[in-house]
């Protein structure tokens, strides 16, 4: 069995680097049950075409491309599992793709799958935002060239998946499942493009229309109380941190603070909690920059002090604690 698997492994090397693309690219688009090993095939091919190859076949490669994507759409109802590794296959091998090109070769390609992903098709908009999670996390700085054209409909969706009335996904079909599936892929990349932001991506303007969106996600139970908790933790957090220091802004900084604070009134204990969370990360992200934010802060955190709910309590001792680290004084002195 070894021996096989060596001799498939150099066989797949072979076909890859030797066969011309216009043998391989019809052979792989005809749909088929070993598509995952079809398409590492075809990943390893895209990594050894000259850029002259590639870009004779680029045209060739996205037509494939937009199809192969359409794979959660089309082909699976109800096994988002098994959906989530081929989709993941068809992502790594566009992603070489991607590497391969320039900006000029890039932009009209990513703007063709943006195309795509607005359709009447609402699962596409699962592949293409974790695909350009994925895009953002190799590109790093460039893809925040690009991510300006997402502001609008990262705010809308942050809105929409926030919603009880009208639900995104169609309920019957892993709606909620399919909602906190969006909603990780979004705060994930939104939390890269603020990371790799050195170009000032985030202007006023788009810090407000991205502002009320990302902290009202502190109340949106979609998925229910486990997946609730890990998103607010694993994503929302990180994310709302990080959109803190790509601000840079003191008078954007009061907003943000202001609105965290005002979640801690929320008669959810959990949204109290999550909100404590949230302010902890905003401090330690801006640091002595706090400061000028610690006068409305102060009352607010006066008032969960006595917090009917003793993890709210215990929450908000540590945030003292921890502003008091990040300052470097007691605020003993505010109370």
């Amino acid at each position: 069995l070894g021996s096989l698997s060596i001799r498939l492994a150099s066989l797949r090397s072979t076909l890859a680097t030797k066969l011309p693309p216009r043998v391989l690219l019809p052979t792989i688009t005809r749909k088929n049950s070993q598509l995952g090993a079809l398409l590492s095939i075809l990943k390893e091919h895209i990594a050894h075409m000259e850029k002259d190859q590639l870009s004779f076949h680029q045209s060739e490669l996205t037509t494939f491309f937009l199809t192969a994507l359409d794979f959660r759409s089309e082909h699976c109802q109800g096994d988002l599992e098994k959906t989530a590794q081929v989709e993941g296959c068809v992502i790594d091998c566009l992603i070489a793709m991607v590497m391969k090109l320039s900006e000029v070769t890039f932009r009209p390609l990513f703007f063709k799958l943006f195309d795509w992903s607005k359709s009447e098709r609402k699962d596409r908009l699962l592949t293409f935002y974790r695909l350009s999670d994925r895009i953002a996390d190799r590109l790093k700085g460039l893809f925040v060239l690009f991510a300006g054209n997402l502001v609008k409909p990262f705010a809308d969706l942050l809105t929409q998946t926030n919603s009880t009335e009208s639900l995104l996904f169609d309920s019957e079909d892993d709606g909620e499942e399919k909602s906190c599936l969006l909603l990780q892929y979004v705060l994930d990349c939104l939390h890269k493009t603020f990371l790799y932001d050195s170009q000032r991506f985030l202007s006023r303007e788009r810090g407000d229309a991205l502002l009320s969106p990302l902290v009202d996600q502190l109340e949106n139970r979609v998925g229910g109380e486990q997946r609730y908790q890990q998103r607010v933790t694993q994503h929302l957090v990180p994310c709302v941190g990080q959109f803190a220091v790509a601000m840079g802004d003191d008078s954007q900084w009061k907003t943000l603070n202001y609105q965290i604070l005002l979640k801690t009134r929320h008669s959810d204990t959990k949204v109290r909690f999550s909100s404590l969370l949230m302010l902890m990360e905003v401090a330690s992200k801006l640091k002595e920059n706090y400061m000028v934010l610690l006068p409305e802060t102060i009352p607010f955190l006066a008032e969960l002090m006595e917090d009917e709910c003793e993890e709210v309590e215990l929450q908000v001792q540590k945030v003292i604690q921890e502003m008091e680290n990040i300052l470097g004084e007691p605020l003993q002195s505010y109370f």
